[in-house]
Order: C-alpha cells, then structure tokens, then sequence
C-alpha cells in the first residue's frame, strides 16, 4: 500500500532530501511550504511514480493553517506519516534579537508544529495508525546562549513528542524526535541563523541533510521514540544530565557567541 507522506518546510535543506527520498521509494507527498514557486520547481524535480501535492502555507499564520488543515479534511486526507520540518532559527543575545523575530521563530518552531502535531495525532488515532516525526536538535538538551530561543524551542519539541509518544502508541500512533547537530544547509549563513562564525561550525563535524533525511523516514518506519544523528549529536545529548549547569552554560557560551550583526535572524528557506 503506496504511504502518503506530509513534509513541512520542504523546498530546501532537510525537507527537501525528505521529499526526494520519500518520493523515490514511492509515497504520495505533500509538500509544504510559504514560497509557491521554490515548491512548482521541487515538485518537478522529484523521481517517483506519483506525482506531489503542494502547499502554500505561512505557518506563522494561524488562519493559514486553519485554512490549509480544513482543507485537508474536508478532503478526508490523513497522512499515514507527518513530518514537521520546518522551522526558523535565530542567534546573537536574545535581548538584541526584535520581538517580531523571536514570535516568528516561536509560532513556526512550538506553535505551529504543536497544532500540526495535534491535528495528525488526533486523526491518526481515529484510523488506528499513524507516525508523527519532528525534527528537534541536539541542543534541545541544553540551554543555549546566544542562540536561546532556538534551543529553548527545541526543548519544547522534544518534550511534546516523547509525551505525545506515550499517550498516543497504544492506539498504534508514534511521535518521534529526530536530534541532528548542525547540518550542512544554508541554515547556517548569514542571512538566516547566522552561525558560520561560531567555534561551534569550526570546531566539530556537521552532517548532511541526507543521511538526517534517511534517520527521519527511518524512525517513521520503525516508530523509534528518540534519534540522534550522527557521533556529535550523540556526545552532546548524553553528557548534558551530567555537565554542571555554570560550567555547561560558559561552554555552550563560548561555542555559540561567534560574530554577527545584532538581531540576526532569518528564515529557514522553504519555512
């Protein structure tokens, strides 16, 4: 039976290997993202026997959402996987960071997965089948300077899912946290999270999108609670109950501080 597969935030980085792979071993997909164009050309661009559905969708736009979800269904269309990929990422001192950034951040990365989380749950539940994958960070174990809202919502991820996981897979539904480190996408530059001047992109080994996007539909398979991504994301979740909170917070300090222009911050691309 051919899987339909929900992908938000799919027109670059991590979401778009999701859509590629997805697509490639033959799930329907539904790819969604805010710019139109960047989702016509990916959805052309993907090999597969079934051709993709998108979606425009705004996900710091709670009426949008509504929209897109009612539309969903009232086409009574329950993905069998959801993945909620999209998110935004911000660095610099919190307090130099706009307001209207920071809520944009936390309505893509805590609000808006929440509600989609909560839609597929509910309705999965009702078939009595169903995976949900949300993609966390490694730094969700950590409180995190200079990068604080970004990791303090991926907290926020990691906790909902495990929770979720427990209340939800006796009745055949599963909620996974997927924990990448830093990834090689444009994620990174400049004009979106702002963190190719940090120790912590100079110092240890980033992973491809690839192999997080191969985790991702793995764990959808499996129904695993909780994955790490590579050697790094491992080191860093397992030593975090045991660091000393003042020696861990001047670390991740150090490792995230870097040099940037104040209040940077940007979308994720395809978010």
């Amino acid at each position: 039976m051919t899987q339909t597969i929900l992908i938000t935030g799919a027109t670059d980085g991590i979401g778009l290997e999701i859509a590629r792979q997805a697509a490639a071993a033959g799930a329907k997909t539904i790819l969604v993202a805010r710019d139109g164009a960047k989702l016509e050309s990916v959805a052309a661009s993907l090999e597969g026997p079934n051709r993709p559905e998108i979606a425009v969708v705004d996900l710091t736009d709670p009426v949008r959402i509504d929209a897109f979800l009612a539309d969903l269904d009232a086409r009574e269309i329950v993905p069998d996987v959801l993945v909620n990929n999209a998110g935004h990422g911000a660095s610099g001192a919190f307090v130099a960071s706009d307001w209207p950034k920071l809520d944009a951040l936390l309505r893509v990365n805590v609000a808006a997965l929440a509600q989609l989380t909560h839609w597929g749950a509910r309705r999965m539940k009702a078939k009595g089948h169903g995976a949900i994958v949300n993609l966390s960070a490694a730094v969700a174990t950590r409180p995190t300077p200079f990068f604080a809202a970004y990791a303090a919502s991926k907290a926020f991820v990691t906790s909902l899912s495990l929770a979720a996981d427990k209340e939800l897979r006796r009745h055949g539904v599963t909620v996974s946290a997927v924990h990448p480190p830093a990834v090689r996408t444009s994620f990174a530059d400049a004009g979106k999270a702002d963190l190719r001047s940090t120790l912590v992109l100079k110092l240890f080994p980033s992973v491809s999108a690839a192999s997080v996007a191969r985790t991702v539909l793995r764990v959808a398979r499996t129904g695993r609670r909780s994955a790490v991504v590579g050697p790094i994301a491992a080191i860093i979740m397992a030593t975090a109950p045991i660091m000393p909170r003042g020696f861990d917070l001047a670390f991740m300090s150090l490792l995230f501080k870097g040099r940037r222009q104040p209040a940077a911050m940007k979308m994720q691309p395809g978010e």
